[in-house]
This record gives C-alpha cells, sequence and structure tokens, in this order.
C-alpha cells in the first residue's frame, strides 16, 4: 500500500468530502455552530481511534475549536478514470489591482478556490458574476467554465486546491 506524502500548509483549511463526519467524545455538551455541525466533528472518529490505536504521539482529545463550518463539497464520482495518476496540488496565487485569470473550462481537474484576502469577481457560464470576498470559496467541477478579476484597488490572494494530472507543476 502506497503512503501519502503529508503536506503543511500555513493556513489552516479543511477540506470536506461527501462521506459524512462522525462526532467523537470532545465534550460531554458538545456544541453546534449555526449550520448545525457539532465542533466535534473536527476529526473523524474513526480516524482519531486509529491515531489511539496505532499509539501514535500527541493529544488525544480535540479541544478549542471555536467553529467548524462545512463550505461545501464536490463528488469526485466520474471526474476522472484513473486516481493512481492523480495528485492534490495546492497553490497561493495573488492577482493584482486589473489582473485577469483567463477563461478556462475544467477538464478532469475537480477543486477549491479559497479567498484569503481582498476580492475577486468569479464569472461563470451561465451564471451572473459573483464577487468572492476573503472567506468565500468558490468549487469546482468537470465542465465548469470560468474566469476571475480584480477590479478593487488591492491584490487578491487565493488558495486553490485542486485535483490535477501528476505531470502538471
Amino acid at each position: 500500500m502506497k503512503r501519502s506524502k503529508l503536506l503543511a500548509f500555513p493556513l489552516a483549511l479543511t477540506l470536506t468530502h461527501s462521506t459524512p463526519l462522525l462526532a467523537h467524545d470532545l465534550m460531554k455538551h458538545d456544541s453546534q455552530n449555526k449550520e448545525g455541525i457539532k465542533l466535534s466533528q473536527a476529526v473523524p472518529e474513526k480516524e482519531r481511534k486509529h491515531a489511539k490505536k496505532m499509539k501514535f504521539e500527541g493529544p488525544q482529545k480535540t479541544k478549542g475549536i471555536k467553529n467548524v463550518r462545512l463550505m461545501g463539497t464536490v463528488a469526485l464520482a466520474g471526474q476522472f478514470d484513473d486516481l493512481e495518476n492523480r495528485m492534490l496540488r495546492a497553490r497561493e496565487i495573488d492577482i493584482e489591482p486589473g489582473g485577469v485569470v483567463a477563461v478556462h473550462q475544467h477538464d478532469q481537474r475537480p477543486g477549491v478556490a479559497y479567498m484569503v484576502s481582498g476580492e475577486l469577481i468569479e464569472h461563470r457560464a451561465g451564471e451572473k458574476p459573483s464577487v468572492k470576498k476573503a472567506g468565500d470559496a468558490a468549487f469546482e467541477w468537470d465542465g465548469v467554465i470560468h474566469w476571475w478579476e480584480n477590479k478593487s484597488d488591492k491584490v487578491a490572494r487565493i488558495i486553490v486546491v485542486d485535483l490535477v494530472p501528476k505531470d502538471i507543476k
């Protein structure tokens, strides 16, 4: 079995998937955020139990989580045929005032763009343009056609995480 490389990001970014997260014994009274997500769901129960069983070093309980907010999901079924030749890529992109990310169609490249700072206007085929500000996310899947522009007077910074062929840098 191949082991994936663990990537460390300077920004805490939680990606979610279609598998439900399970609550664990974080607190006696498990609080919820406004979307009804239990704050103990920061770590799936199965993963926490596995780490404990393997006697990995580190805290056994999660604490101090102020909020867990589900930002969205992209189902991976049907996005591409061969996961063996794919990798998870994370990029930080700064877009200058007046800058543009050219129109493109996602071709078996699902991902999420998370706005760190500034604001961008996303133009998607068949939709009205939408302004994305710090804390917003845009989800992309196979077939999405869109482009971005920075009409503000400040640099916009986004973190883009996507699944790409191994040969793309």
